[in-house]
């Protein structure tokens, strides 16, 4: 915990409001409150010491160890005190990080209701979010133009999300549980290991030492859904804290709006517990460790009545256990530039489940250590970090009749060289290998920060990643439906390289803050498992990859602030992916050619905040259905749409009470399920999903902080 603060001509310290903190060379970061108050974690051990940037001032460096931080920053020019107040933005770009890393602030959190992390991305325009099928209600995120599977995302700099938990995963983290997400496009440090490809998202949850001692959100839409969310705080001393979290939700009203006979949403119920401690021993060691537990169960399919005929009804339904533990230390010696780390991480998950008459089966089991020395060359300038990791990873899939699984045992080691002259210049350089397969597998990657002018800065990176795939948890779709999976060889891991460059340019309107962002991002498969829609309607061929595929992404953003405390977020993406499908190179399906986003956020004094967004979807490929009776085809390119957002939150004291609403234009897919009449027939297919499932929806919430 610390605070930045600025003195003033009487030597009174005043707080500076949205100041970057941030551990150098790493994607993690945040941003000072409304009291100059910071809470940040380091990401690793190695981590010595914090960045503090602000406009207009000179920046500052730290030392990260010790429990209370204080940081007085000097003015580089004589700047009027009303202009540095309250005009930081939600949401920024860190200017000094090699890796560019969007910050996402509690206050951009919540300009929606944020249930999950999931849906903590509707107002940026980085990750897309949309739904994988019309009958599980499951949903996946999109960077670079490429599905969630191959952005590695992290909690606390942790691993969490992957394996059998690859698409659920976010729903199990509260949007309320969060302090803050950096967003990284391209491939990560290599001490993070292997399978960041076209990004990382790293949760920093909220830790036990800094968080609010009571903290409660309930929350409630006009589609039956209900969430409860808790948090206690306490510490014992300077040396012992604990944190724990407690999240409830439902929905056991589910509606049919577009008259198919199926839920447009599945029934609900999720429980999470997680329980997190914080000690020191001493001066020179420091851990965390916490444990998780996640039960959620889900109904879905057609509603009771709705059989035809009198015949059976088509249901489906997918319950998961699943616990997490993990554990995370650091020892530093007397010099502060040293330190040596561990990062300890088991996961145990269980989730069994059916589509119609077809049952589902999934177990993974997965332990994770990760071994980090740092400690510099010379002079602080230049660093490095070495170490090793070991993964234990068995997961096995068992849909109808097919198997999909592995069982890896994978030790690792890496290398990471790090320049920083913490004015214009940065470089990362890492090398990882890993034994895979009686093999050795290298995986380089490259940073680099050029801070060409006062104000603008770019950065470029290379590497490479590559995963394992989880065939049916990261495929929803492909099991609700009668079409047939046939897998023709042995699926071998995805390998890809991506490389990207980005410029930032800051600036100010009518001395208020602005900024342009453009990057392009380039991802070139080696090896990549194909799921075949296209060859026949009544078949998905799923092989590895024999031809091209890569995705080329294009993001123009720009923010400012229309007026005071009046900010606006325009953000155009093009992205073009394709992939070799039967011997032809083929625009990748459901893979919008553009997106858009606007985003305006309004502040009146300190108790009012009006929130707004309009998403812009272009057309998409859909995959052909000619082969199906023609009662029983779609079109090929489905319409471009927009989906509207807002919400209005008012604070009194401790008190937060927000209303809002989603899709407020009412845009719904029809026809989402082919041959939705006859679900045991030939032609069922709800796979082929391009657009928003469920229509117009209220929501209203309660906030209650105690700190």
């Amino acid at each position: 915990m610390g605070i930045v603060v600025e003195s003033d001509n009487d030597g009174k310290e005043i707080p500076i409001i949205g100041a970057n903190v941030f551990f150098p060379g790493t994607s993690v970061g945040t941003a000072t409150d409304a009291l100059g108050m910071f809470h940040i974690h380091p990401p690793d051990t190695s981590a010595k010491k914090i960045i503090i940037s602000y406009i207009g001032y000179v920046n500052d460096t730290v030392s990260a160890v010790g429990t209370s931080i204080k940081v007085i920053l000097k003015k580089t020019v004589t700047l009027k005190e009303v202009i540095v107040q309250g005009q930081k933005a939600d949401s920024y770009i860190s200017t000094m990080n090699p890796l560019k890393t969007e910050v996402l602030t509690t206050t951009e959190l919540r300009k929606n209701a944020c249930c999950n992390l999931a849906e903590s991305f509707e107002s940026n325009p980085t990750v897309d979010v949309s739904f994988t099928d019309a009958v599980t209600g499951a949903k996946k995120i999109q960077m670079l133009g490429l599905s969630g599977i191959y952005v590695q995302t992290m909690t606390d700099v942790l691993p969490t999300i992957r394996g059998l938990a690859i698409n659920n995963g976010m729903n199990w983290i509260p949007g309320p549980w969060v302090e803050s997400i950096q967003l990284n496009k391209g491939t990560g440090s290599v001490a993070n290991g292997f399978e960041s490809i076209t990004g990382q998202i790293n949760v920093e949850l909220k830790k036990p030492e800094t968080a609010e001692r009571l903290f409660i959100n309930m929350y409630g839409n006009s589609d039956g859904r209900g969430e409860l969310n808790l948090q206690f705080a306490h510490r014992f001393n300077k040396k012992l804290s604990t944190l724990l979290l407690a999240s409830g939700s439902g929905m056991q009203n589910a509606q049919d709006k577009n008259g198919d006979t199926f839920k447009d949403q599945p029934d609900f119920k999720q429980t999470q517990l997680m329980n997190r401690w914080k000690y020191a021993l001493g001066k020179h060691i420091e851990g965390m460790f916490g444990v998780k537990w996640i039960y959620d169960l889900r109904n879905g399919g057609q509603q009771s009545g709705s059989a035809v005929n009198g015949g059976k009804l088509y249901q489906t339904q997918m319950e998961v256990n699943r616990q997490e533990v993990f554990y995370k230390s650091s020892y530093n010696p007397t010099k502060e530039y040293q330190s040596l780390g561990l990062q300890l991480s088991g996961v145990n998950h269980d989730q069994k489940g059916f589509f119609g008459l077809k049952n589902y089966s999934g177990k993974e089991q997965t332990l994770y250590t990760n071994l980090i020395w740092q400690s510099i060359i010379g002079n602080t300038k230049q660093k490095y970090r070495l170490g090793a990791t070991f993964l234990a990873d068995h997961s096995t899939e068992v849909f109808d009749t097919i198997y999909a699984g592995y069982k890896n045992n994978i030790p690792g080691a890496f290398y990471e060289y790090t320049f920083d002259d913490l004015k214009n210049f940065s470089l990362v350089l890492g090398l990882r290998t890993d034994y895979v397969n009686e093999k050795f597998q290298l995986t380089p990657r490259l940073h680099v920060r050029y801070k060409i002018f006062k104000n603008t800065t770019l950065r470029m990176s290379g590497g490479r990643g590559f995963r394992f795939t989880n065939l049916f948890a990261e495929n929803p779709a492909i099991m609700a439906t009668s079409r047939k999976i046939v897998v023709t060889e042995k699926l071998k891991e995805e390998s890809a390289w991506n490389a990207g460059i980005n410029a930032t340019q800051n600036f100010y309107i009518n001395n208020r803050e602005a900024s342009l962002s453009f990057d392009f991002y380039r991802t070139q498969f080696d090896n990549q498992v194909v799921l075949d829609y296209d060859q026949s309607p009544q078949f998905i061929y799923v092989n590895n990859l024999h031809g091209q595929s890569f995705a080329n992404s294009f993001q123009a953003s720009f923010n400012f602030f229309l007026i005071e405390k009046f900010e606006i977020r325009l953000a155009y993406k093009y992205n073009d992916v394709q992939q070799t499908l039967h011997d032809q190179l083929m625009q990748k399906a459901f893979s919008p050619l553009h997106r858009a986003l606007f985003n305006a956020a309004y502040s009146k004094l300190l108790h009012w905040k009006f929130d707004g967004t309009v998403q812009w979807v272009g057309s998409q490929r859909i995959p052909s259905t000619v082969g199906n009776p023609e009662e029983f085809r779609i079109p090929e390119k489905s319409p471009s749409y927009f989906r509207v957002l807002g919400q209005v939150t008012y604070i009194k004291h401790q008190w937060e009470f927000y209303i809002g609403g989603e899709n407020l234009n009412d845009f719904q897919q029809k026809d989402a399920i082919i041959s939705a009449s006859e679900p045991f027939g030939p032609y069922f297919d709800s796979s082929l999903v391009w657009g928003p499932l469920t229509g117009r929806t209220f929501y209203a919430g309660i906030r209650f902080t105690l700190k």
